[in-house]
């Protein structure tokens, strides 16, 4: 298995009603080297934005005793709306993720584009939503944070990623990429990931049992172009034992993973 790439796993929906102890417990005898931790979900993890300064510090401490890196901090903001006074709200909003991540000793928060507004053109939208991106990169210079675009909602095609990180245009502003079937050109991920593969920062994972995204081919590619970061389990829950659904995605992480040449 590559060595430089590490698991982990997003809170979202499995994690949701686990306090943070059983979540470090679950993820370190199980082999995941990190947690993404999803928020403004009244998750019960706690690193929210409400958190105090003590409680950060207590919520970091807690986490690197585990033995466990936070990969990602999984934000719900975005930047679509036309009303710039709205856009301000969310950049505002979005650089207080940015201190959370600092002191939470986290490089990555997760944002989105996401979609593209009625009656507006997609490029003033992506423009705007560079722009955006820009100002919190900006802020973000100096605290070992990155802000990163996710291929979701309408800007799962590449090119709107990434023209948005390329208005951005900062060393702070990168790609998390969300492995989407609709990445595919006959089955496979490859030019897609071309387009984007030196912009990507982090990389969430599905249903790593569905045959329907070439995962072998994805780790392939990531591990030819030297990616060093973590590949995140963002798994929905629909039933069953969750401590036995994370443990049987891990094995089945590491079963894939050894496929990779």
């Amino acid at each position: 298995m590559p060595a430089d790439m590490k698991l982990s796993l997003d809170t979202y929906v499995i994690c949701k009603e686990m306090s943070l102890e059983h979540i470090l417990e679950l993820l370190a005898a199980n082999g995941y080297q990190g947690v993404e931790f999803r928020c403004e979900h009244e998750q019960q993890h706690g690193v929210e934005l409400e958190a105090s300064a003590d409680e950060r510090k207590a919520l970091r401490a807690q986490v690197e005793d585990a033995g466990i890196a936070v990969s990602c901090l999984s934000t719900s903001r975005r930047y679509e709306w036309p009303e710039p006074e709205r856009r301000q709200e969310e950049i505002d909003l979005s650089k207080r993720y940015v201190e959370l991540g600092h002191d939470m000793g986290c490089g990555r928060i997760r944002v989105f584009g996401n979609n593209f507004p009625k009656g507006v053109e997609k490029q003033e939208v992506i423009q705007y939503v560079g722009e955006s991106l820009r100002q919190i990169g900006e802020f973000a210079e100096g605290s070992g944070v990155d802000v990163l675009l996710e291929m979701h909602g309408h800007f799962y095609y590449w090119e709107y990623t990434l023209q948005a990180v390329e208005i951005a245009d900062h060393p702070n502003v990168a790609i998390n990429y969300n492995s989407d079937k609709r990445d595919l050109v006959d089955g496979s991920v490859a030019e897609t990931y071309g387009h984007v593969k030196d912009r990507i920062r982090h990389v969430h994972m599905h249903d790593l049992a569905s045959p329907e995204f070439p995962y072998v081919e994805l780790f392939q590619l990531l591990k030819d172009n030297g990616y060093q970061g973590f590949l995140s389990l963002e798994q929905g829950y629909k039933g069953g034992d969750p401590d036995t659904v994370i443990k049987l995605y891990a094995a089945l992480y590491r079963a894939l993973m050894a496929q990779v040449r």
